[in-house]
This record gives C-alpha cells, structure tokens and sequence, in this order.
C-alpha cells in the first residue's frame, strides 16, 4: 500500500496548502472527494465516509452553487459505500443517514425514467433494504424483502435497456445479494454466474474483485468448495494489485473459510496464522481477527488439543466481550451467541443448542440453512421432545433442498436418521443416515463421513441388540457396525481428530471384551 499512502500524504498536504490560501468551497470539496476515494482504496471506509460527508457539507450548508451532476456523484459515493460495501466499516453509518443520500439521489433524478445514475440509486436501494434485514423484526422482514427485489428488478430493467457492463454488473451483484440473504443459493448462483459474463467489458479493480469474491461466496455456499477456493484466490490476487489491507483480508477469510467448510483444517489454521500475521503487520483493527480466532479454537477442539482451543478462545471472547458492550441492547443477544462453533467443537452441547435457539429465533422468518440443520441435530442429541425433535428435522431438510445448501442438507438427513434411530424405526433411520453418508462422500467432507460413519455404526449396534430374530442377522448387523466404526476411525485419526477417534476406539474395545 506504499502508493496509496504516498498519495493520502499528498491529497492531505495539498489540501491543507488549499486552506491556507483560502480556497472556495468547490475546490476544497472536490479534495476532500480525492481523499475519499484513496481512502477507499486503501479499504478504509471509516475515512473515505467522513471525507465524502466534509465534502457535501462545503456545497450543501454553505449555499454554494454547484451543479447537479457534482451533487449526484457525492450522493452516489455515500449511497455506495452505506450499501454495497458496509460490511468493510469497522464503525457502520447510521441507516437512516444512508438512506436520505439515496432518496436525495433519486429527487434529483425525478423526471428521468432511465440513466446510469437512477439504475445506481435504484441498485443501492435494492442493497439498503437488503441490509436492514439483520435488525428488522420478523413482521418487517418480508415488506423489506419484498422492497429489495422491487428496487433490484426495476434497476436491472434500466440497466438492460441501457446495455452498460458496469452498471449491469452491479446490479445483478445486488440481486445476488438479496437471493443470498434469502437462503435461495442456486438463485444467488445463477446470477453471479450471468455476472461473469461481463468479465471482459469490466475494467474497474474494485469491480473484478467483488466478482470474484462473490463467486467464491456463492460456489461455497452451494458446497462446492474446490471452485470457491479457486474464485477467493482470484480475488486475492486482484487485491494485491490494489495494494488494499483490508480486500486481502476478505479474500484470505473467504478461502479460510471454504477450508474450513471443506474439512481441510491443516489448510485452514495456516490461513488462519497467515491472517492474524496480516493484520498485524498492516495495524487492522482487532475485531478483524474474529473469524481467524474462531477457525483456530475450533479446530483444536476438534483435534483434542485443550490448551490451544481455550487459548484462541479466550482471545476471541474478549474481542466478542468487547463487541457486546458497544452493541445497543436490540442487537447484545445475538451477538452473544457468536461462541456457538467453539461450544460445538467442545461438544459443550447445551449451551451450543442454547446459541442456535436465539440464532434461529433471531432470523426468522428467514433462517440460515445451516443453523437450522445444525440445531435439528444438536435437539436430538440433548433430547428434545419427539415432536419439537420431528418439526425441526423437516423443516431443516425443506431448507436444504430449497437453498441448494448440500452440506446442510447432508447434517439435515443425518440429524432425522439419527431421531429415528431413537425411536427404534430402523428402516427410516437407516435410509437416512446411508443418504447422509452418500452426499459426504460426494462432496468430499472428511469430518461429516467421519460422523455419519460412527452413526452408522452405532445403528447396526444398536438394531442388533434390539434383535429378537435369527442369529445370522444379528451377527450380520454387528459385523456391520464394526466395519463402519473402523471406517469412522480411519477419517478420524486422518483429520488428527483425536476425540472422535477416542470414541470410535471405546466402542471397538467394548465389543471385543464383549465377544470375549
């Protein structure tokens, strides 16, 4: 980032020889916009947001004359940076101050029924509604999403009729948005997909890489890690040639995370080190360590290493402690929940099922696939009520298929096979968890085949001392359980997932001293 800081430097040095001459408001606003734009390259959208507001208030509250179009550009680069691109704030803009860009935007451009600038307004109206998603109520959540996808279809009509790549791209990007916060993945897919299509007519960094990193989004969301993989790597390198901290960072998270979810955890931790290197050395802020933090605390649970776990997860819950105290009391609940994966990986089962409660209760009537799935299971393994246990599995599999989320679905199918199991209906049950273990080993999950091997295990077990028949089939299923067990065993001590391979090895050591 050596240019851009070059060039802060200078853009602050020339502004303050422009002060000192007295110079209009026109000329220092438009430095002040120069200096938004650097900081915006550089990915600090705290900056670039303050200096794009000094530079409205010079030619709005000064009653200077300016022209429409200066006013217009102004307008858009807060509308774009409050919408698009929030999530790079590390202290977001209030939404309504957001919003009364836009609509300052779109009664400028009344009378005009087309032109790049409404298809933009129209665009990042589309991804404001969109984005108070996260705090609405459950009655606001479908009028809003209902909004979005006005806003987002009536810009990608202008922006057809107009047959410009960049404005196309952006809204099409915006549409991708709202199917994604829908949990309608194949939708968000198919219109990343028709957005590379204008891969060539685009000439904009910031545009490629959003492209780029939004296809890793989506690819990863659909479980197709290897592809997202290669999608955040593209967008890694775009962002080495913008010489911006905070791009890096994104796209470096994104392949952490498509690690991760792909259960390739010795890719994942390196990342990990790799990311909290890069903060360091760029100075970024702590609260970009989250995901980092998370990855590693989870993965050394999950490979039976206590100490480092509880190492990572005290430094992640003092950043989320930190979090919760600047949070308003609408939003501290569901921040709080944000240790669910590390109570997952320590198998602290209550209070991971306390966590995706209030995450499910908290986004309804729109929930995430996964934290549907993920709960289905955890209910039946605290043993909820049959009913409770039922409802939620269905729902959870409805969601699956839906989404187009196939690792949800995969936990979904395992988390009813294993109600079932339960129950002792041993027919749904094994349908179940053998459809579970299918889709493991097509997507190629080594820690969810892993699990879904032990169930299986424990299932032929657990029918065979069940049996009232023949022998034959009883000595069959336990001679079942034990090649599935060993199987697991073998996934378990291939992932270093030494707790899981410890459980595996005393239910092996049970049934030989029970032969015995």
């Amino acid at each position: 980032s050596y240019y851009t800081i070059r060039a802060l430097r200078a853009y602050n040095d020339a502004f303050d020889l422009l002060v000192d001459s007295q110079a209009d408001a026109i000329t220092l606003s438009k430095m002040h916009v120069k200096l938004g734009h650097a900081y915006t390259q550089r990915g600090n959208l705290d900056e670039a947001w303050q200096e794009y507001r000094r530079a409205l208030r010079l030619v709005t509250e000064k009653s200077v004359s300016v022209n429409t179009e200066d006013l217009l550009l102004l307008y858009e680069h807060l509308a774009l940076l409050g919408t698009r691109w929030l999530v790079w704030f590390d202290t977001r803009p209030d939404a309504n101050e957001v919003q009364s860009y836009i609509q300052a935007g779109l009664q400028l451009l009344e009378g005009k029924s087309s032109g790049r600038e409404r298809v933009a307004f129209l665009t990042y109206q589309a991804f404001w509604y969109t984005r108070q998603l996260e705090t609405a109520t459950y009655t606001q959540k479908a009028e809003l999403a209902e909004q979005a996808l006005a806003s987002g279809h009536e810009a990608l009509r202008l922006a057809e009729e107009l047959n410009n790549p960049r404005a196309l791209s952006r809204v099409l990007d915006a549409l991708g948005f709202i199917y994604s916060q829908y949990h309608r993945y194949n939708e968000a897919h198919e219109l990343q997909q028709r957005r590379l299509k204008l891969e060539s007519q685009l000439t904009e960094r910031e545009e490629l890489y959003d492209l780029y990193y939004s296809l890793g989004r989506e690819h990863e969301q659909i479980a197709d890690y290897p592809t997202a993989l290669m999608w955040f790597g593209r967008a890694w390198s775009n962002a080495q040639t913008m010489e911006s901290p905070a791009m890096l960072l994104a796209s470096m998270t994104g392949r952490m995370r498509a690690w991760r979810q792909w259960n390739r955890w010795d890719n994942a931790r390196e990342v990990a080190l790799e990311i909290l290197q890069l903060i360091e050395q760029y100075q970024e802020g702590e609260k970009r360590q989250f995901w980092a933090l998370e990855t590693l605390a989870t993965i050394a649970y999950r490979m039976g290493d206590q100490e480092q776990g509880d190492y990572y997860a005290r430094q992640y819950k003092r950043l989320l402690d930190q979090q919760v105290e600047r949070s308003g009391d609408d939003a501290k609940p569901i921040v709080a929940t944000r240790m669910h994966a590390i109570h997952l990986a320590r198998e602290d089962w209550t209070r991971a099922a306390a966590d995706y409660k209030e995450k499910l209760r908290y986004s309804e009537p729109l929930p995430p696939p996964e934290v549907v799935s993920t709960l289905a299971e955890l209910l039946v393994i605290t043993g909820e009520p049959p009913e409770v246990q039922a409802s939620i599995c269905e729902r959870a599999i409805t969601l699956g298929e839906q989404s187009g989320d196939r690792k949800s679905l995969t936990i979904a199918l395992r988390a009813r096979g294993r109600m079932y199991m339960e129950q002792g209906n041993w027919q749904l049950a094994e349908d179940d968890l053998r459809q579970a273990l299918r889709r493991c080993e097509v997507l190629d999950l080594p820690w969810e085949r892993a699990n879904t091997l032990y169930q299986l295990g424990m299932f032929y077990k657990r029918r065979a001392a069940a049996s009232t028949d023949r022998q034959n089939r009883r000595n069959a299923d336990l001679g079942r359980a034990r090649y599935h067990f060993e199987q697991a065993l073998g996934f378990f001590e291939s992932l270093k997932a030494q707790p899981g391979a410890q459980r595996v090895r005393r239910v092996l050591m049970q049934d030989t001293t029970a032969r015995v």
